[in-house]
């Protein structure tokens, strides 16, 4: 093998080491561009100039999905900074300084025009510890706790969020699944935020349900950001889930709930739960995700789960990014509280628990994907991704209706562990259509669950007892299109969701991409309207109604014939939910 000439190779040589010193020495720029509600723009455009004596450079970039933007290799020095996205009052800024091998986290609030007319304040303009906030003349505002570097994440802020939504089963289920089956009762949700250092904050976070089962679960976790590109959380919660008092009348009997059977009243389900996480941007173009849960349920005897996570994201190009990811945490609307700063928190518990005539079932999600993401430009996504799910243990409940001329008489049926796996394929287009409207096409690919046999020679009843022998599983086409409008002078927030397909299995196609919990297929409608009222004890907050209908023309039923009336299998019964949130600065 021939060598390089000296000349060459030193050469050579000096270019690395120069390289090296060159990246080093370069800083770099990540934030998060959101609304005044909270919620992350995309397709805001980042730009930054440099004025030096060739005349000037020009670096700019657009917000993802969620609002989020990176800049890196900039040169150290001085800056003008512009922020500008269609619909909201543009910003700028001269006094952005670089340093050397350092990270400058900018976290942007763009005030929408109609609001920029108005004037109206907003209170987290305040604080001294908010990162970046505009003024009437379109300046970036830094602020900083004494002593702090602007350079630095912003610092954890106190604030505190609650849900509570009462549901109605239209379709009358009486059985409880957990986490928040949300199908009947009322369900709170809520958490609570204190900074306890500069980089460390507490969130104590529970859910209660206090309808046809008592069901309470608090989690207490210590999230740790060591640098913007790094956060640690710790958590501890604990949970229990009443199994004998399914009538909540009692409640308005004190005497004659206290005087029952110490061991009626007492016996439920506990929950021990232990988690760890983290987040880690590695390089500019990597971010990895991970950690585990470890569930422990005591009902007699206990039984210990195991649920690691992890998600590695690799953005090779600010339009294109490979998702891979692995959990058993699915993430639900219902289930998830939008911190004060913004952040969501995801409540539900990889254990999955459903009560069936006064028995425990317990069973635990398995989910896997790798994922796709093209972004076509300011205004549109495009995402392809693979998926497998299954389940360890029972699969999710479903009601059986046996239908004959004398009546009817309802149960509750879990497929086998057998015949819960899942697999397919997802292509999704996103488009803004307008500044307050944007859609979204899915079409899946997948396997499903349901009843392949004609009961015409049985009866209801055998039919019922003999159903999970008639289960076969097939491939499906999914076809789902979802709309959000946002209104802005009424502040009103109205999605409507419809899914259609053939057939009509019993197991959710592509559950974990199912934010809205539309199950099988139908119409969804939710509407989130901000409510003008005062403040609480002297704080600052946000008050909105919600109320979320199911499955609204009662679709998705598998309908048997049997030799006395017929059998009817739904999945997703119709249900209307309705309540408030509330969240305080």
């Amino acid at each position: 093998m021939r060598r390089l000439p000296p000349t060459l190779s030193l050469l050579l040589a000096i270019a690395l080491i120069a390289a090296s010193v060159q990246a080093k020495n370069a800083g770099r720029i990540t934030g998060k561009i959101t609304s005044q509600a909270g919620e992350g723009l995309i397709g805001a455009v980042i730009t930054l100039f440099r004025q030096d004596g060739e005349g000037g450079t020009i670096t700019f970039t657009r917000s993802d999905r969620k609002g989020l933007f990176r800049i890196s290799g900039l040169a150290p020095g001085s800056y003008h900074l512009q922020v500008a996205r269609e619909g909201y009052q543009p910003l700028t800024n001269s006094g952005i300084k670089i340093e050397p091998g350092k990270t400058l986290t900018l976290n942007v609030v763009l005030q929408e025009l109609l609001d920029f007319l108005a004037a109206e304040p907003d209170p987290r303009n305040w604080d001294l510890r908010t990162v970046v906030r505009s003024t009437s003349d379109r300046r970036l505002i830094f602020r900083d706790l004494p002593g702090s570097a602007a350079e630095r994440e912003s610092t954890f802020t106190r604030g505190a969020a609650l849900e509570v939504a009462t549901t109605s089963g239209m379709a009358g289920e009486n059985y409880f699944v957990s986490p928040s089956s949300d199908r009947n009762g009322v369900v709170s949700n809520f958490a609570y935020t204190e900074p306890i250092t500069d980089s460390g904050r507490m969130i104590v976070s529970g859910q209660l349900n206090s309808g046809a089962d008592s069901f309470w679960h608090v989690r207490n976790t210590f999230h740790y950001r060591t640098d913007p590109g790094r956060d640690l959380k710790l958590s501890l919660g604990y949970g229990r889930l009443g199994l004998n008092n399914t009538d909540i009348s009692l409640l308005s009997k004190p005497a004659h709930f206290l005087n029952q059977d110490p061991a009626m009243r007492d016996s439920g389900a506990q929950f021990f739960d232990l988690g760890l996480g983290g987040r880690s941007q590695i390089l500019d173009g990597l971010e990895i995700e991970y950690g585990f849960d470890l569930s422990r349920v005591y009902y007699g005897t206990s039984k210990t789960y195991f649920s690691p996570y992890f998600q590695v994201v690799v953005t090779p190009a600010d339009t294109w990014k490979v998702k891979t990811a692995m959990s058993s945490r699915r993430v639900r609307d219902a289930n998830t509280i939008l911190l004060p700063d913004g952040e969501p928190l995801n409540m539900t518990e990889p254990v999955y628990v459903a009560k069936i005539d006064g028995r425990l079932h317990v069973s635990q999600f398995k989910h896997s994907e790798i994922a796709l993401e093209r972004i076509l430009s300011g205004r549109a996504t495009v995402e392809v991704a693979l998926y497998e799910d299954h389940m360890n243990g029972s699969g999710m409940p479903f009601l059986v209706a046996a239908v004959t001329p004398s009546g009817s008489n309802t149960v509750v049926a879990q497929l086998r562990e057998s015949q819960t796996a899942q697999r397919g394929m997802r292509l999704a287009v996103n488009r803004n259509i307008l500044d307050f409207l944007a859609g979204s096409i899915v079409y899946v690919y997948g396997t499903g669950t349901a009843l392949s046999a004609n009961g015409g020679t049985l009866s209801g009843e055998q039919l019922a007892q003999r159903l999970l022998e008639f289960m076969q599983r097939s491939y499906y086409h999914s076809v789902s299109g979802r709309v959000q409008a946002n209104f802005r002078r009424t502040r009103t927030n109205m999605t409507a969701a419809v899914r259609w397909y053939p057939g009509d299995p019993l197991t959710p196609v592509d559950l974990f991409a199912d934010r809205s919990d539309m199950l099988s297929k139908g119409v969804n409608l939710s509407i989130r309207q901000q409510l003008p009222l005062p403040e609480i004890l002297g704080s600052v907050g946000r008050w909105e109604a919600l109320v979320d209908v199911r499955n609204m023309f009662e679709n998705g039923n598998a309908r048997v014939r049997t030799s006395d009336g017929q059998l009817v299998l739904s999945r997703n019964p119709r249900s209307l939910r309705f309540g408030i949130n509330l969240n305080l600065y």
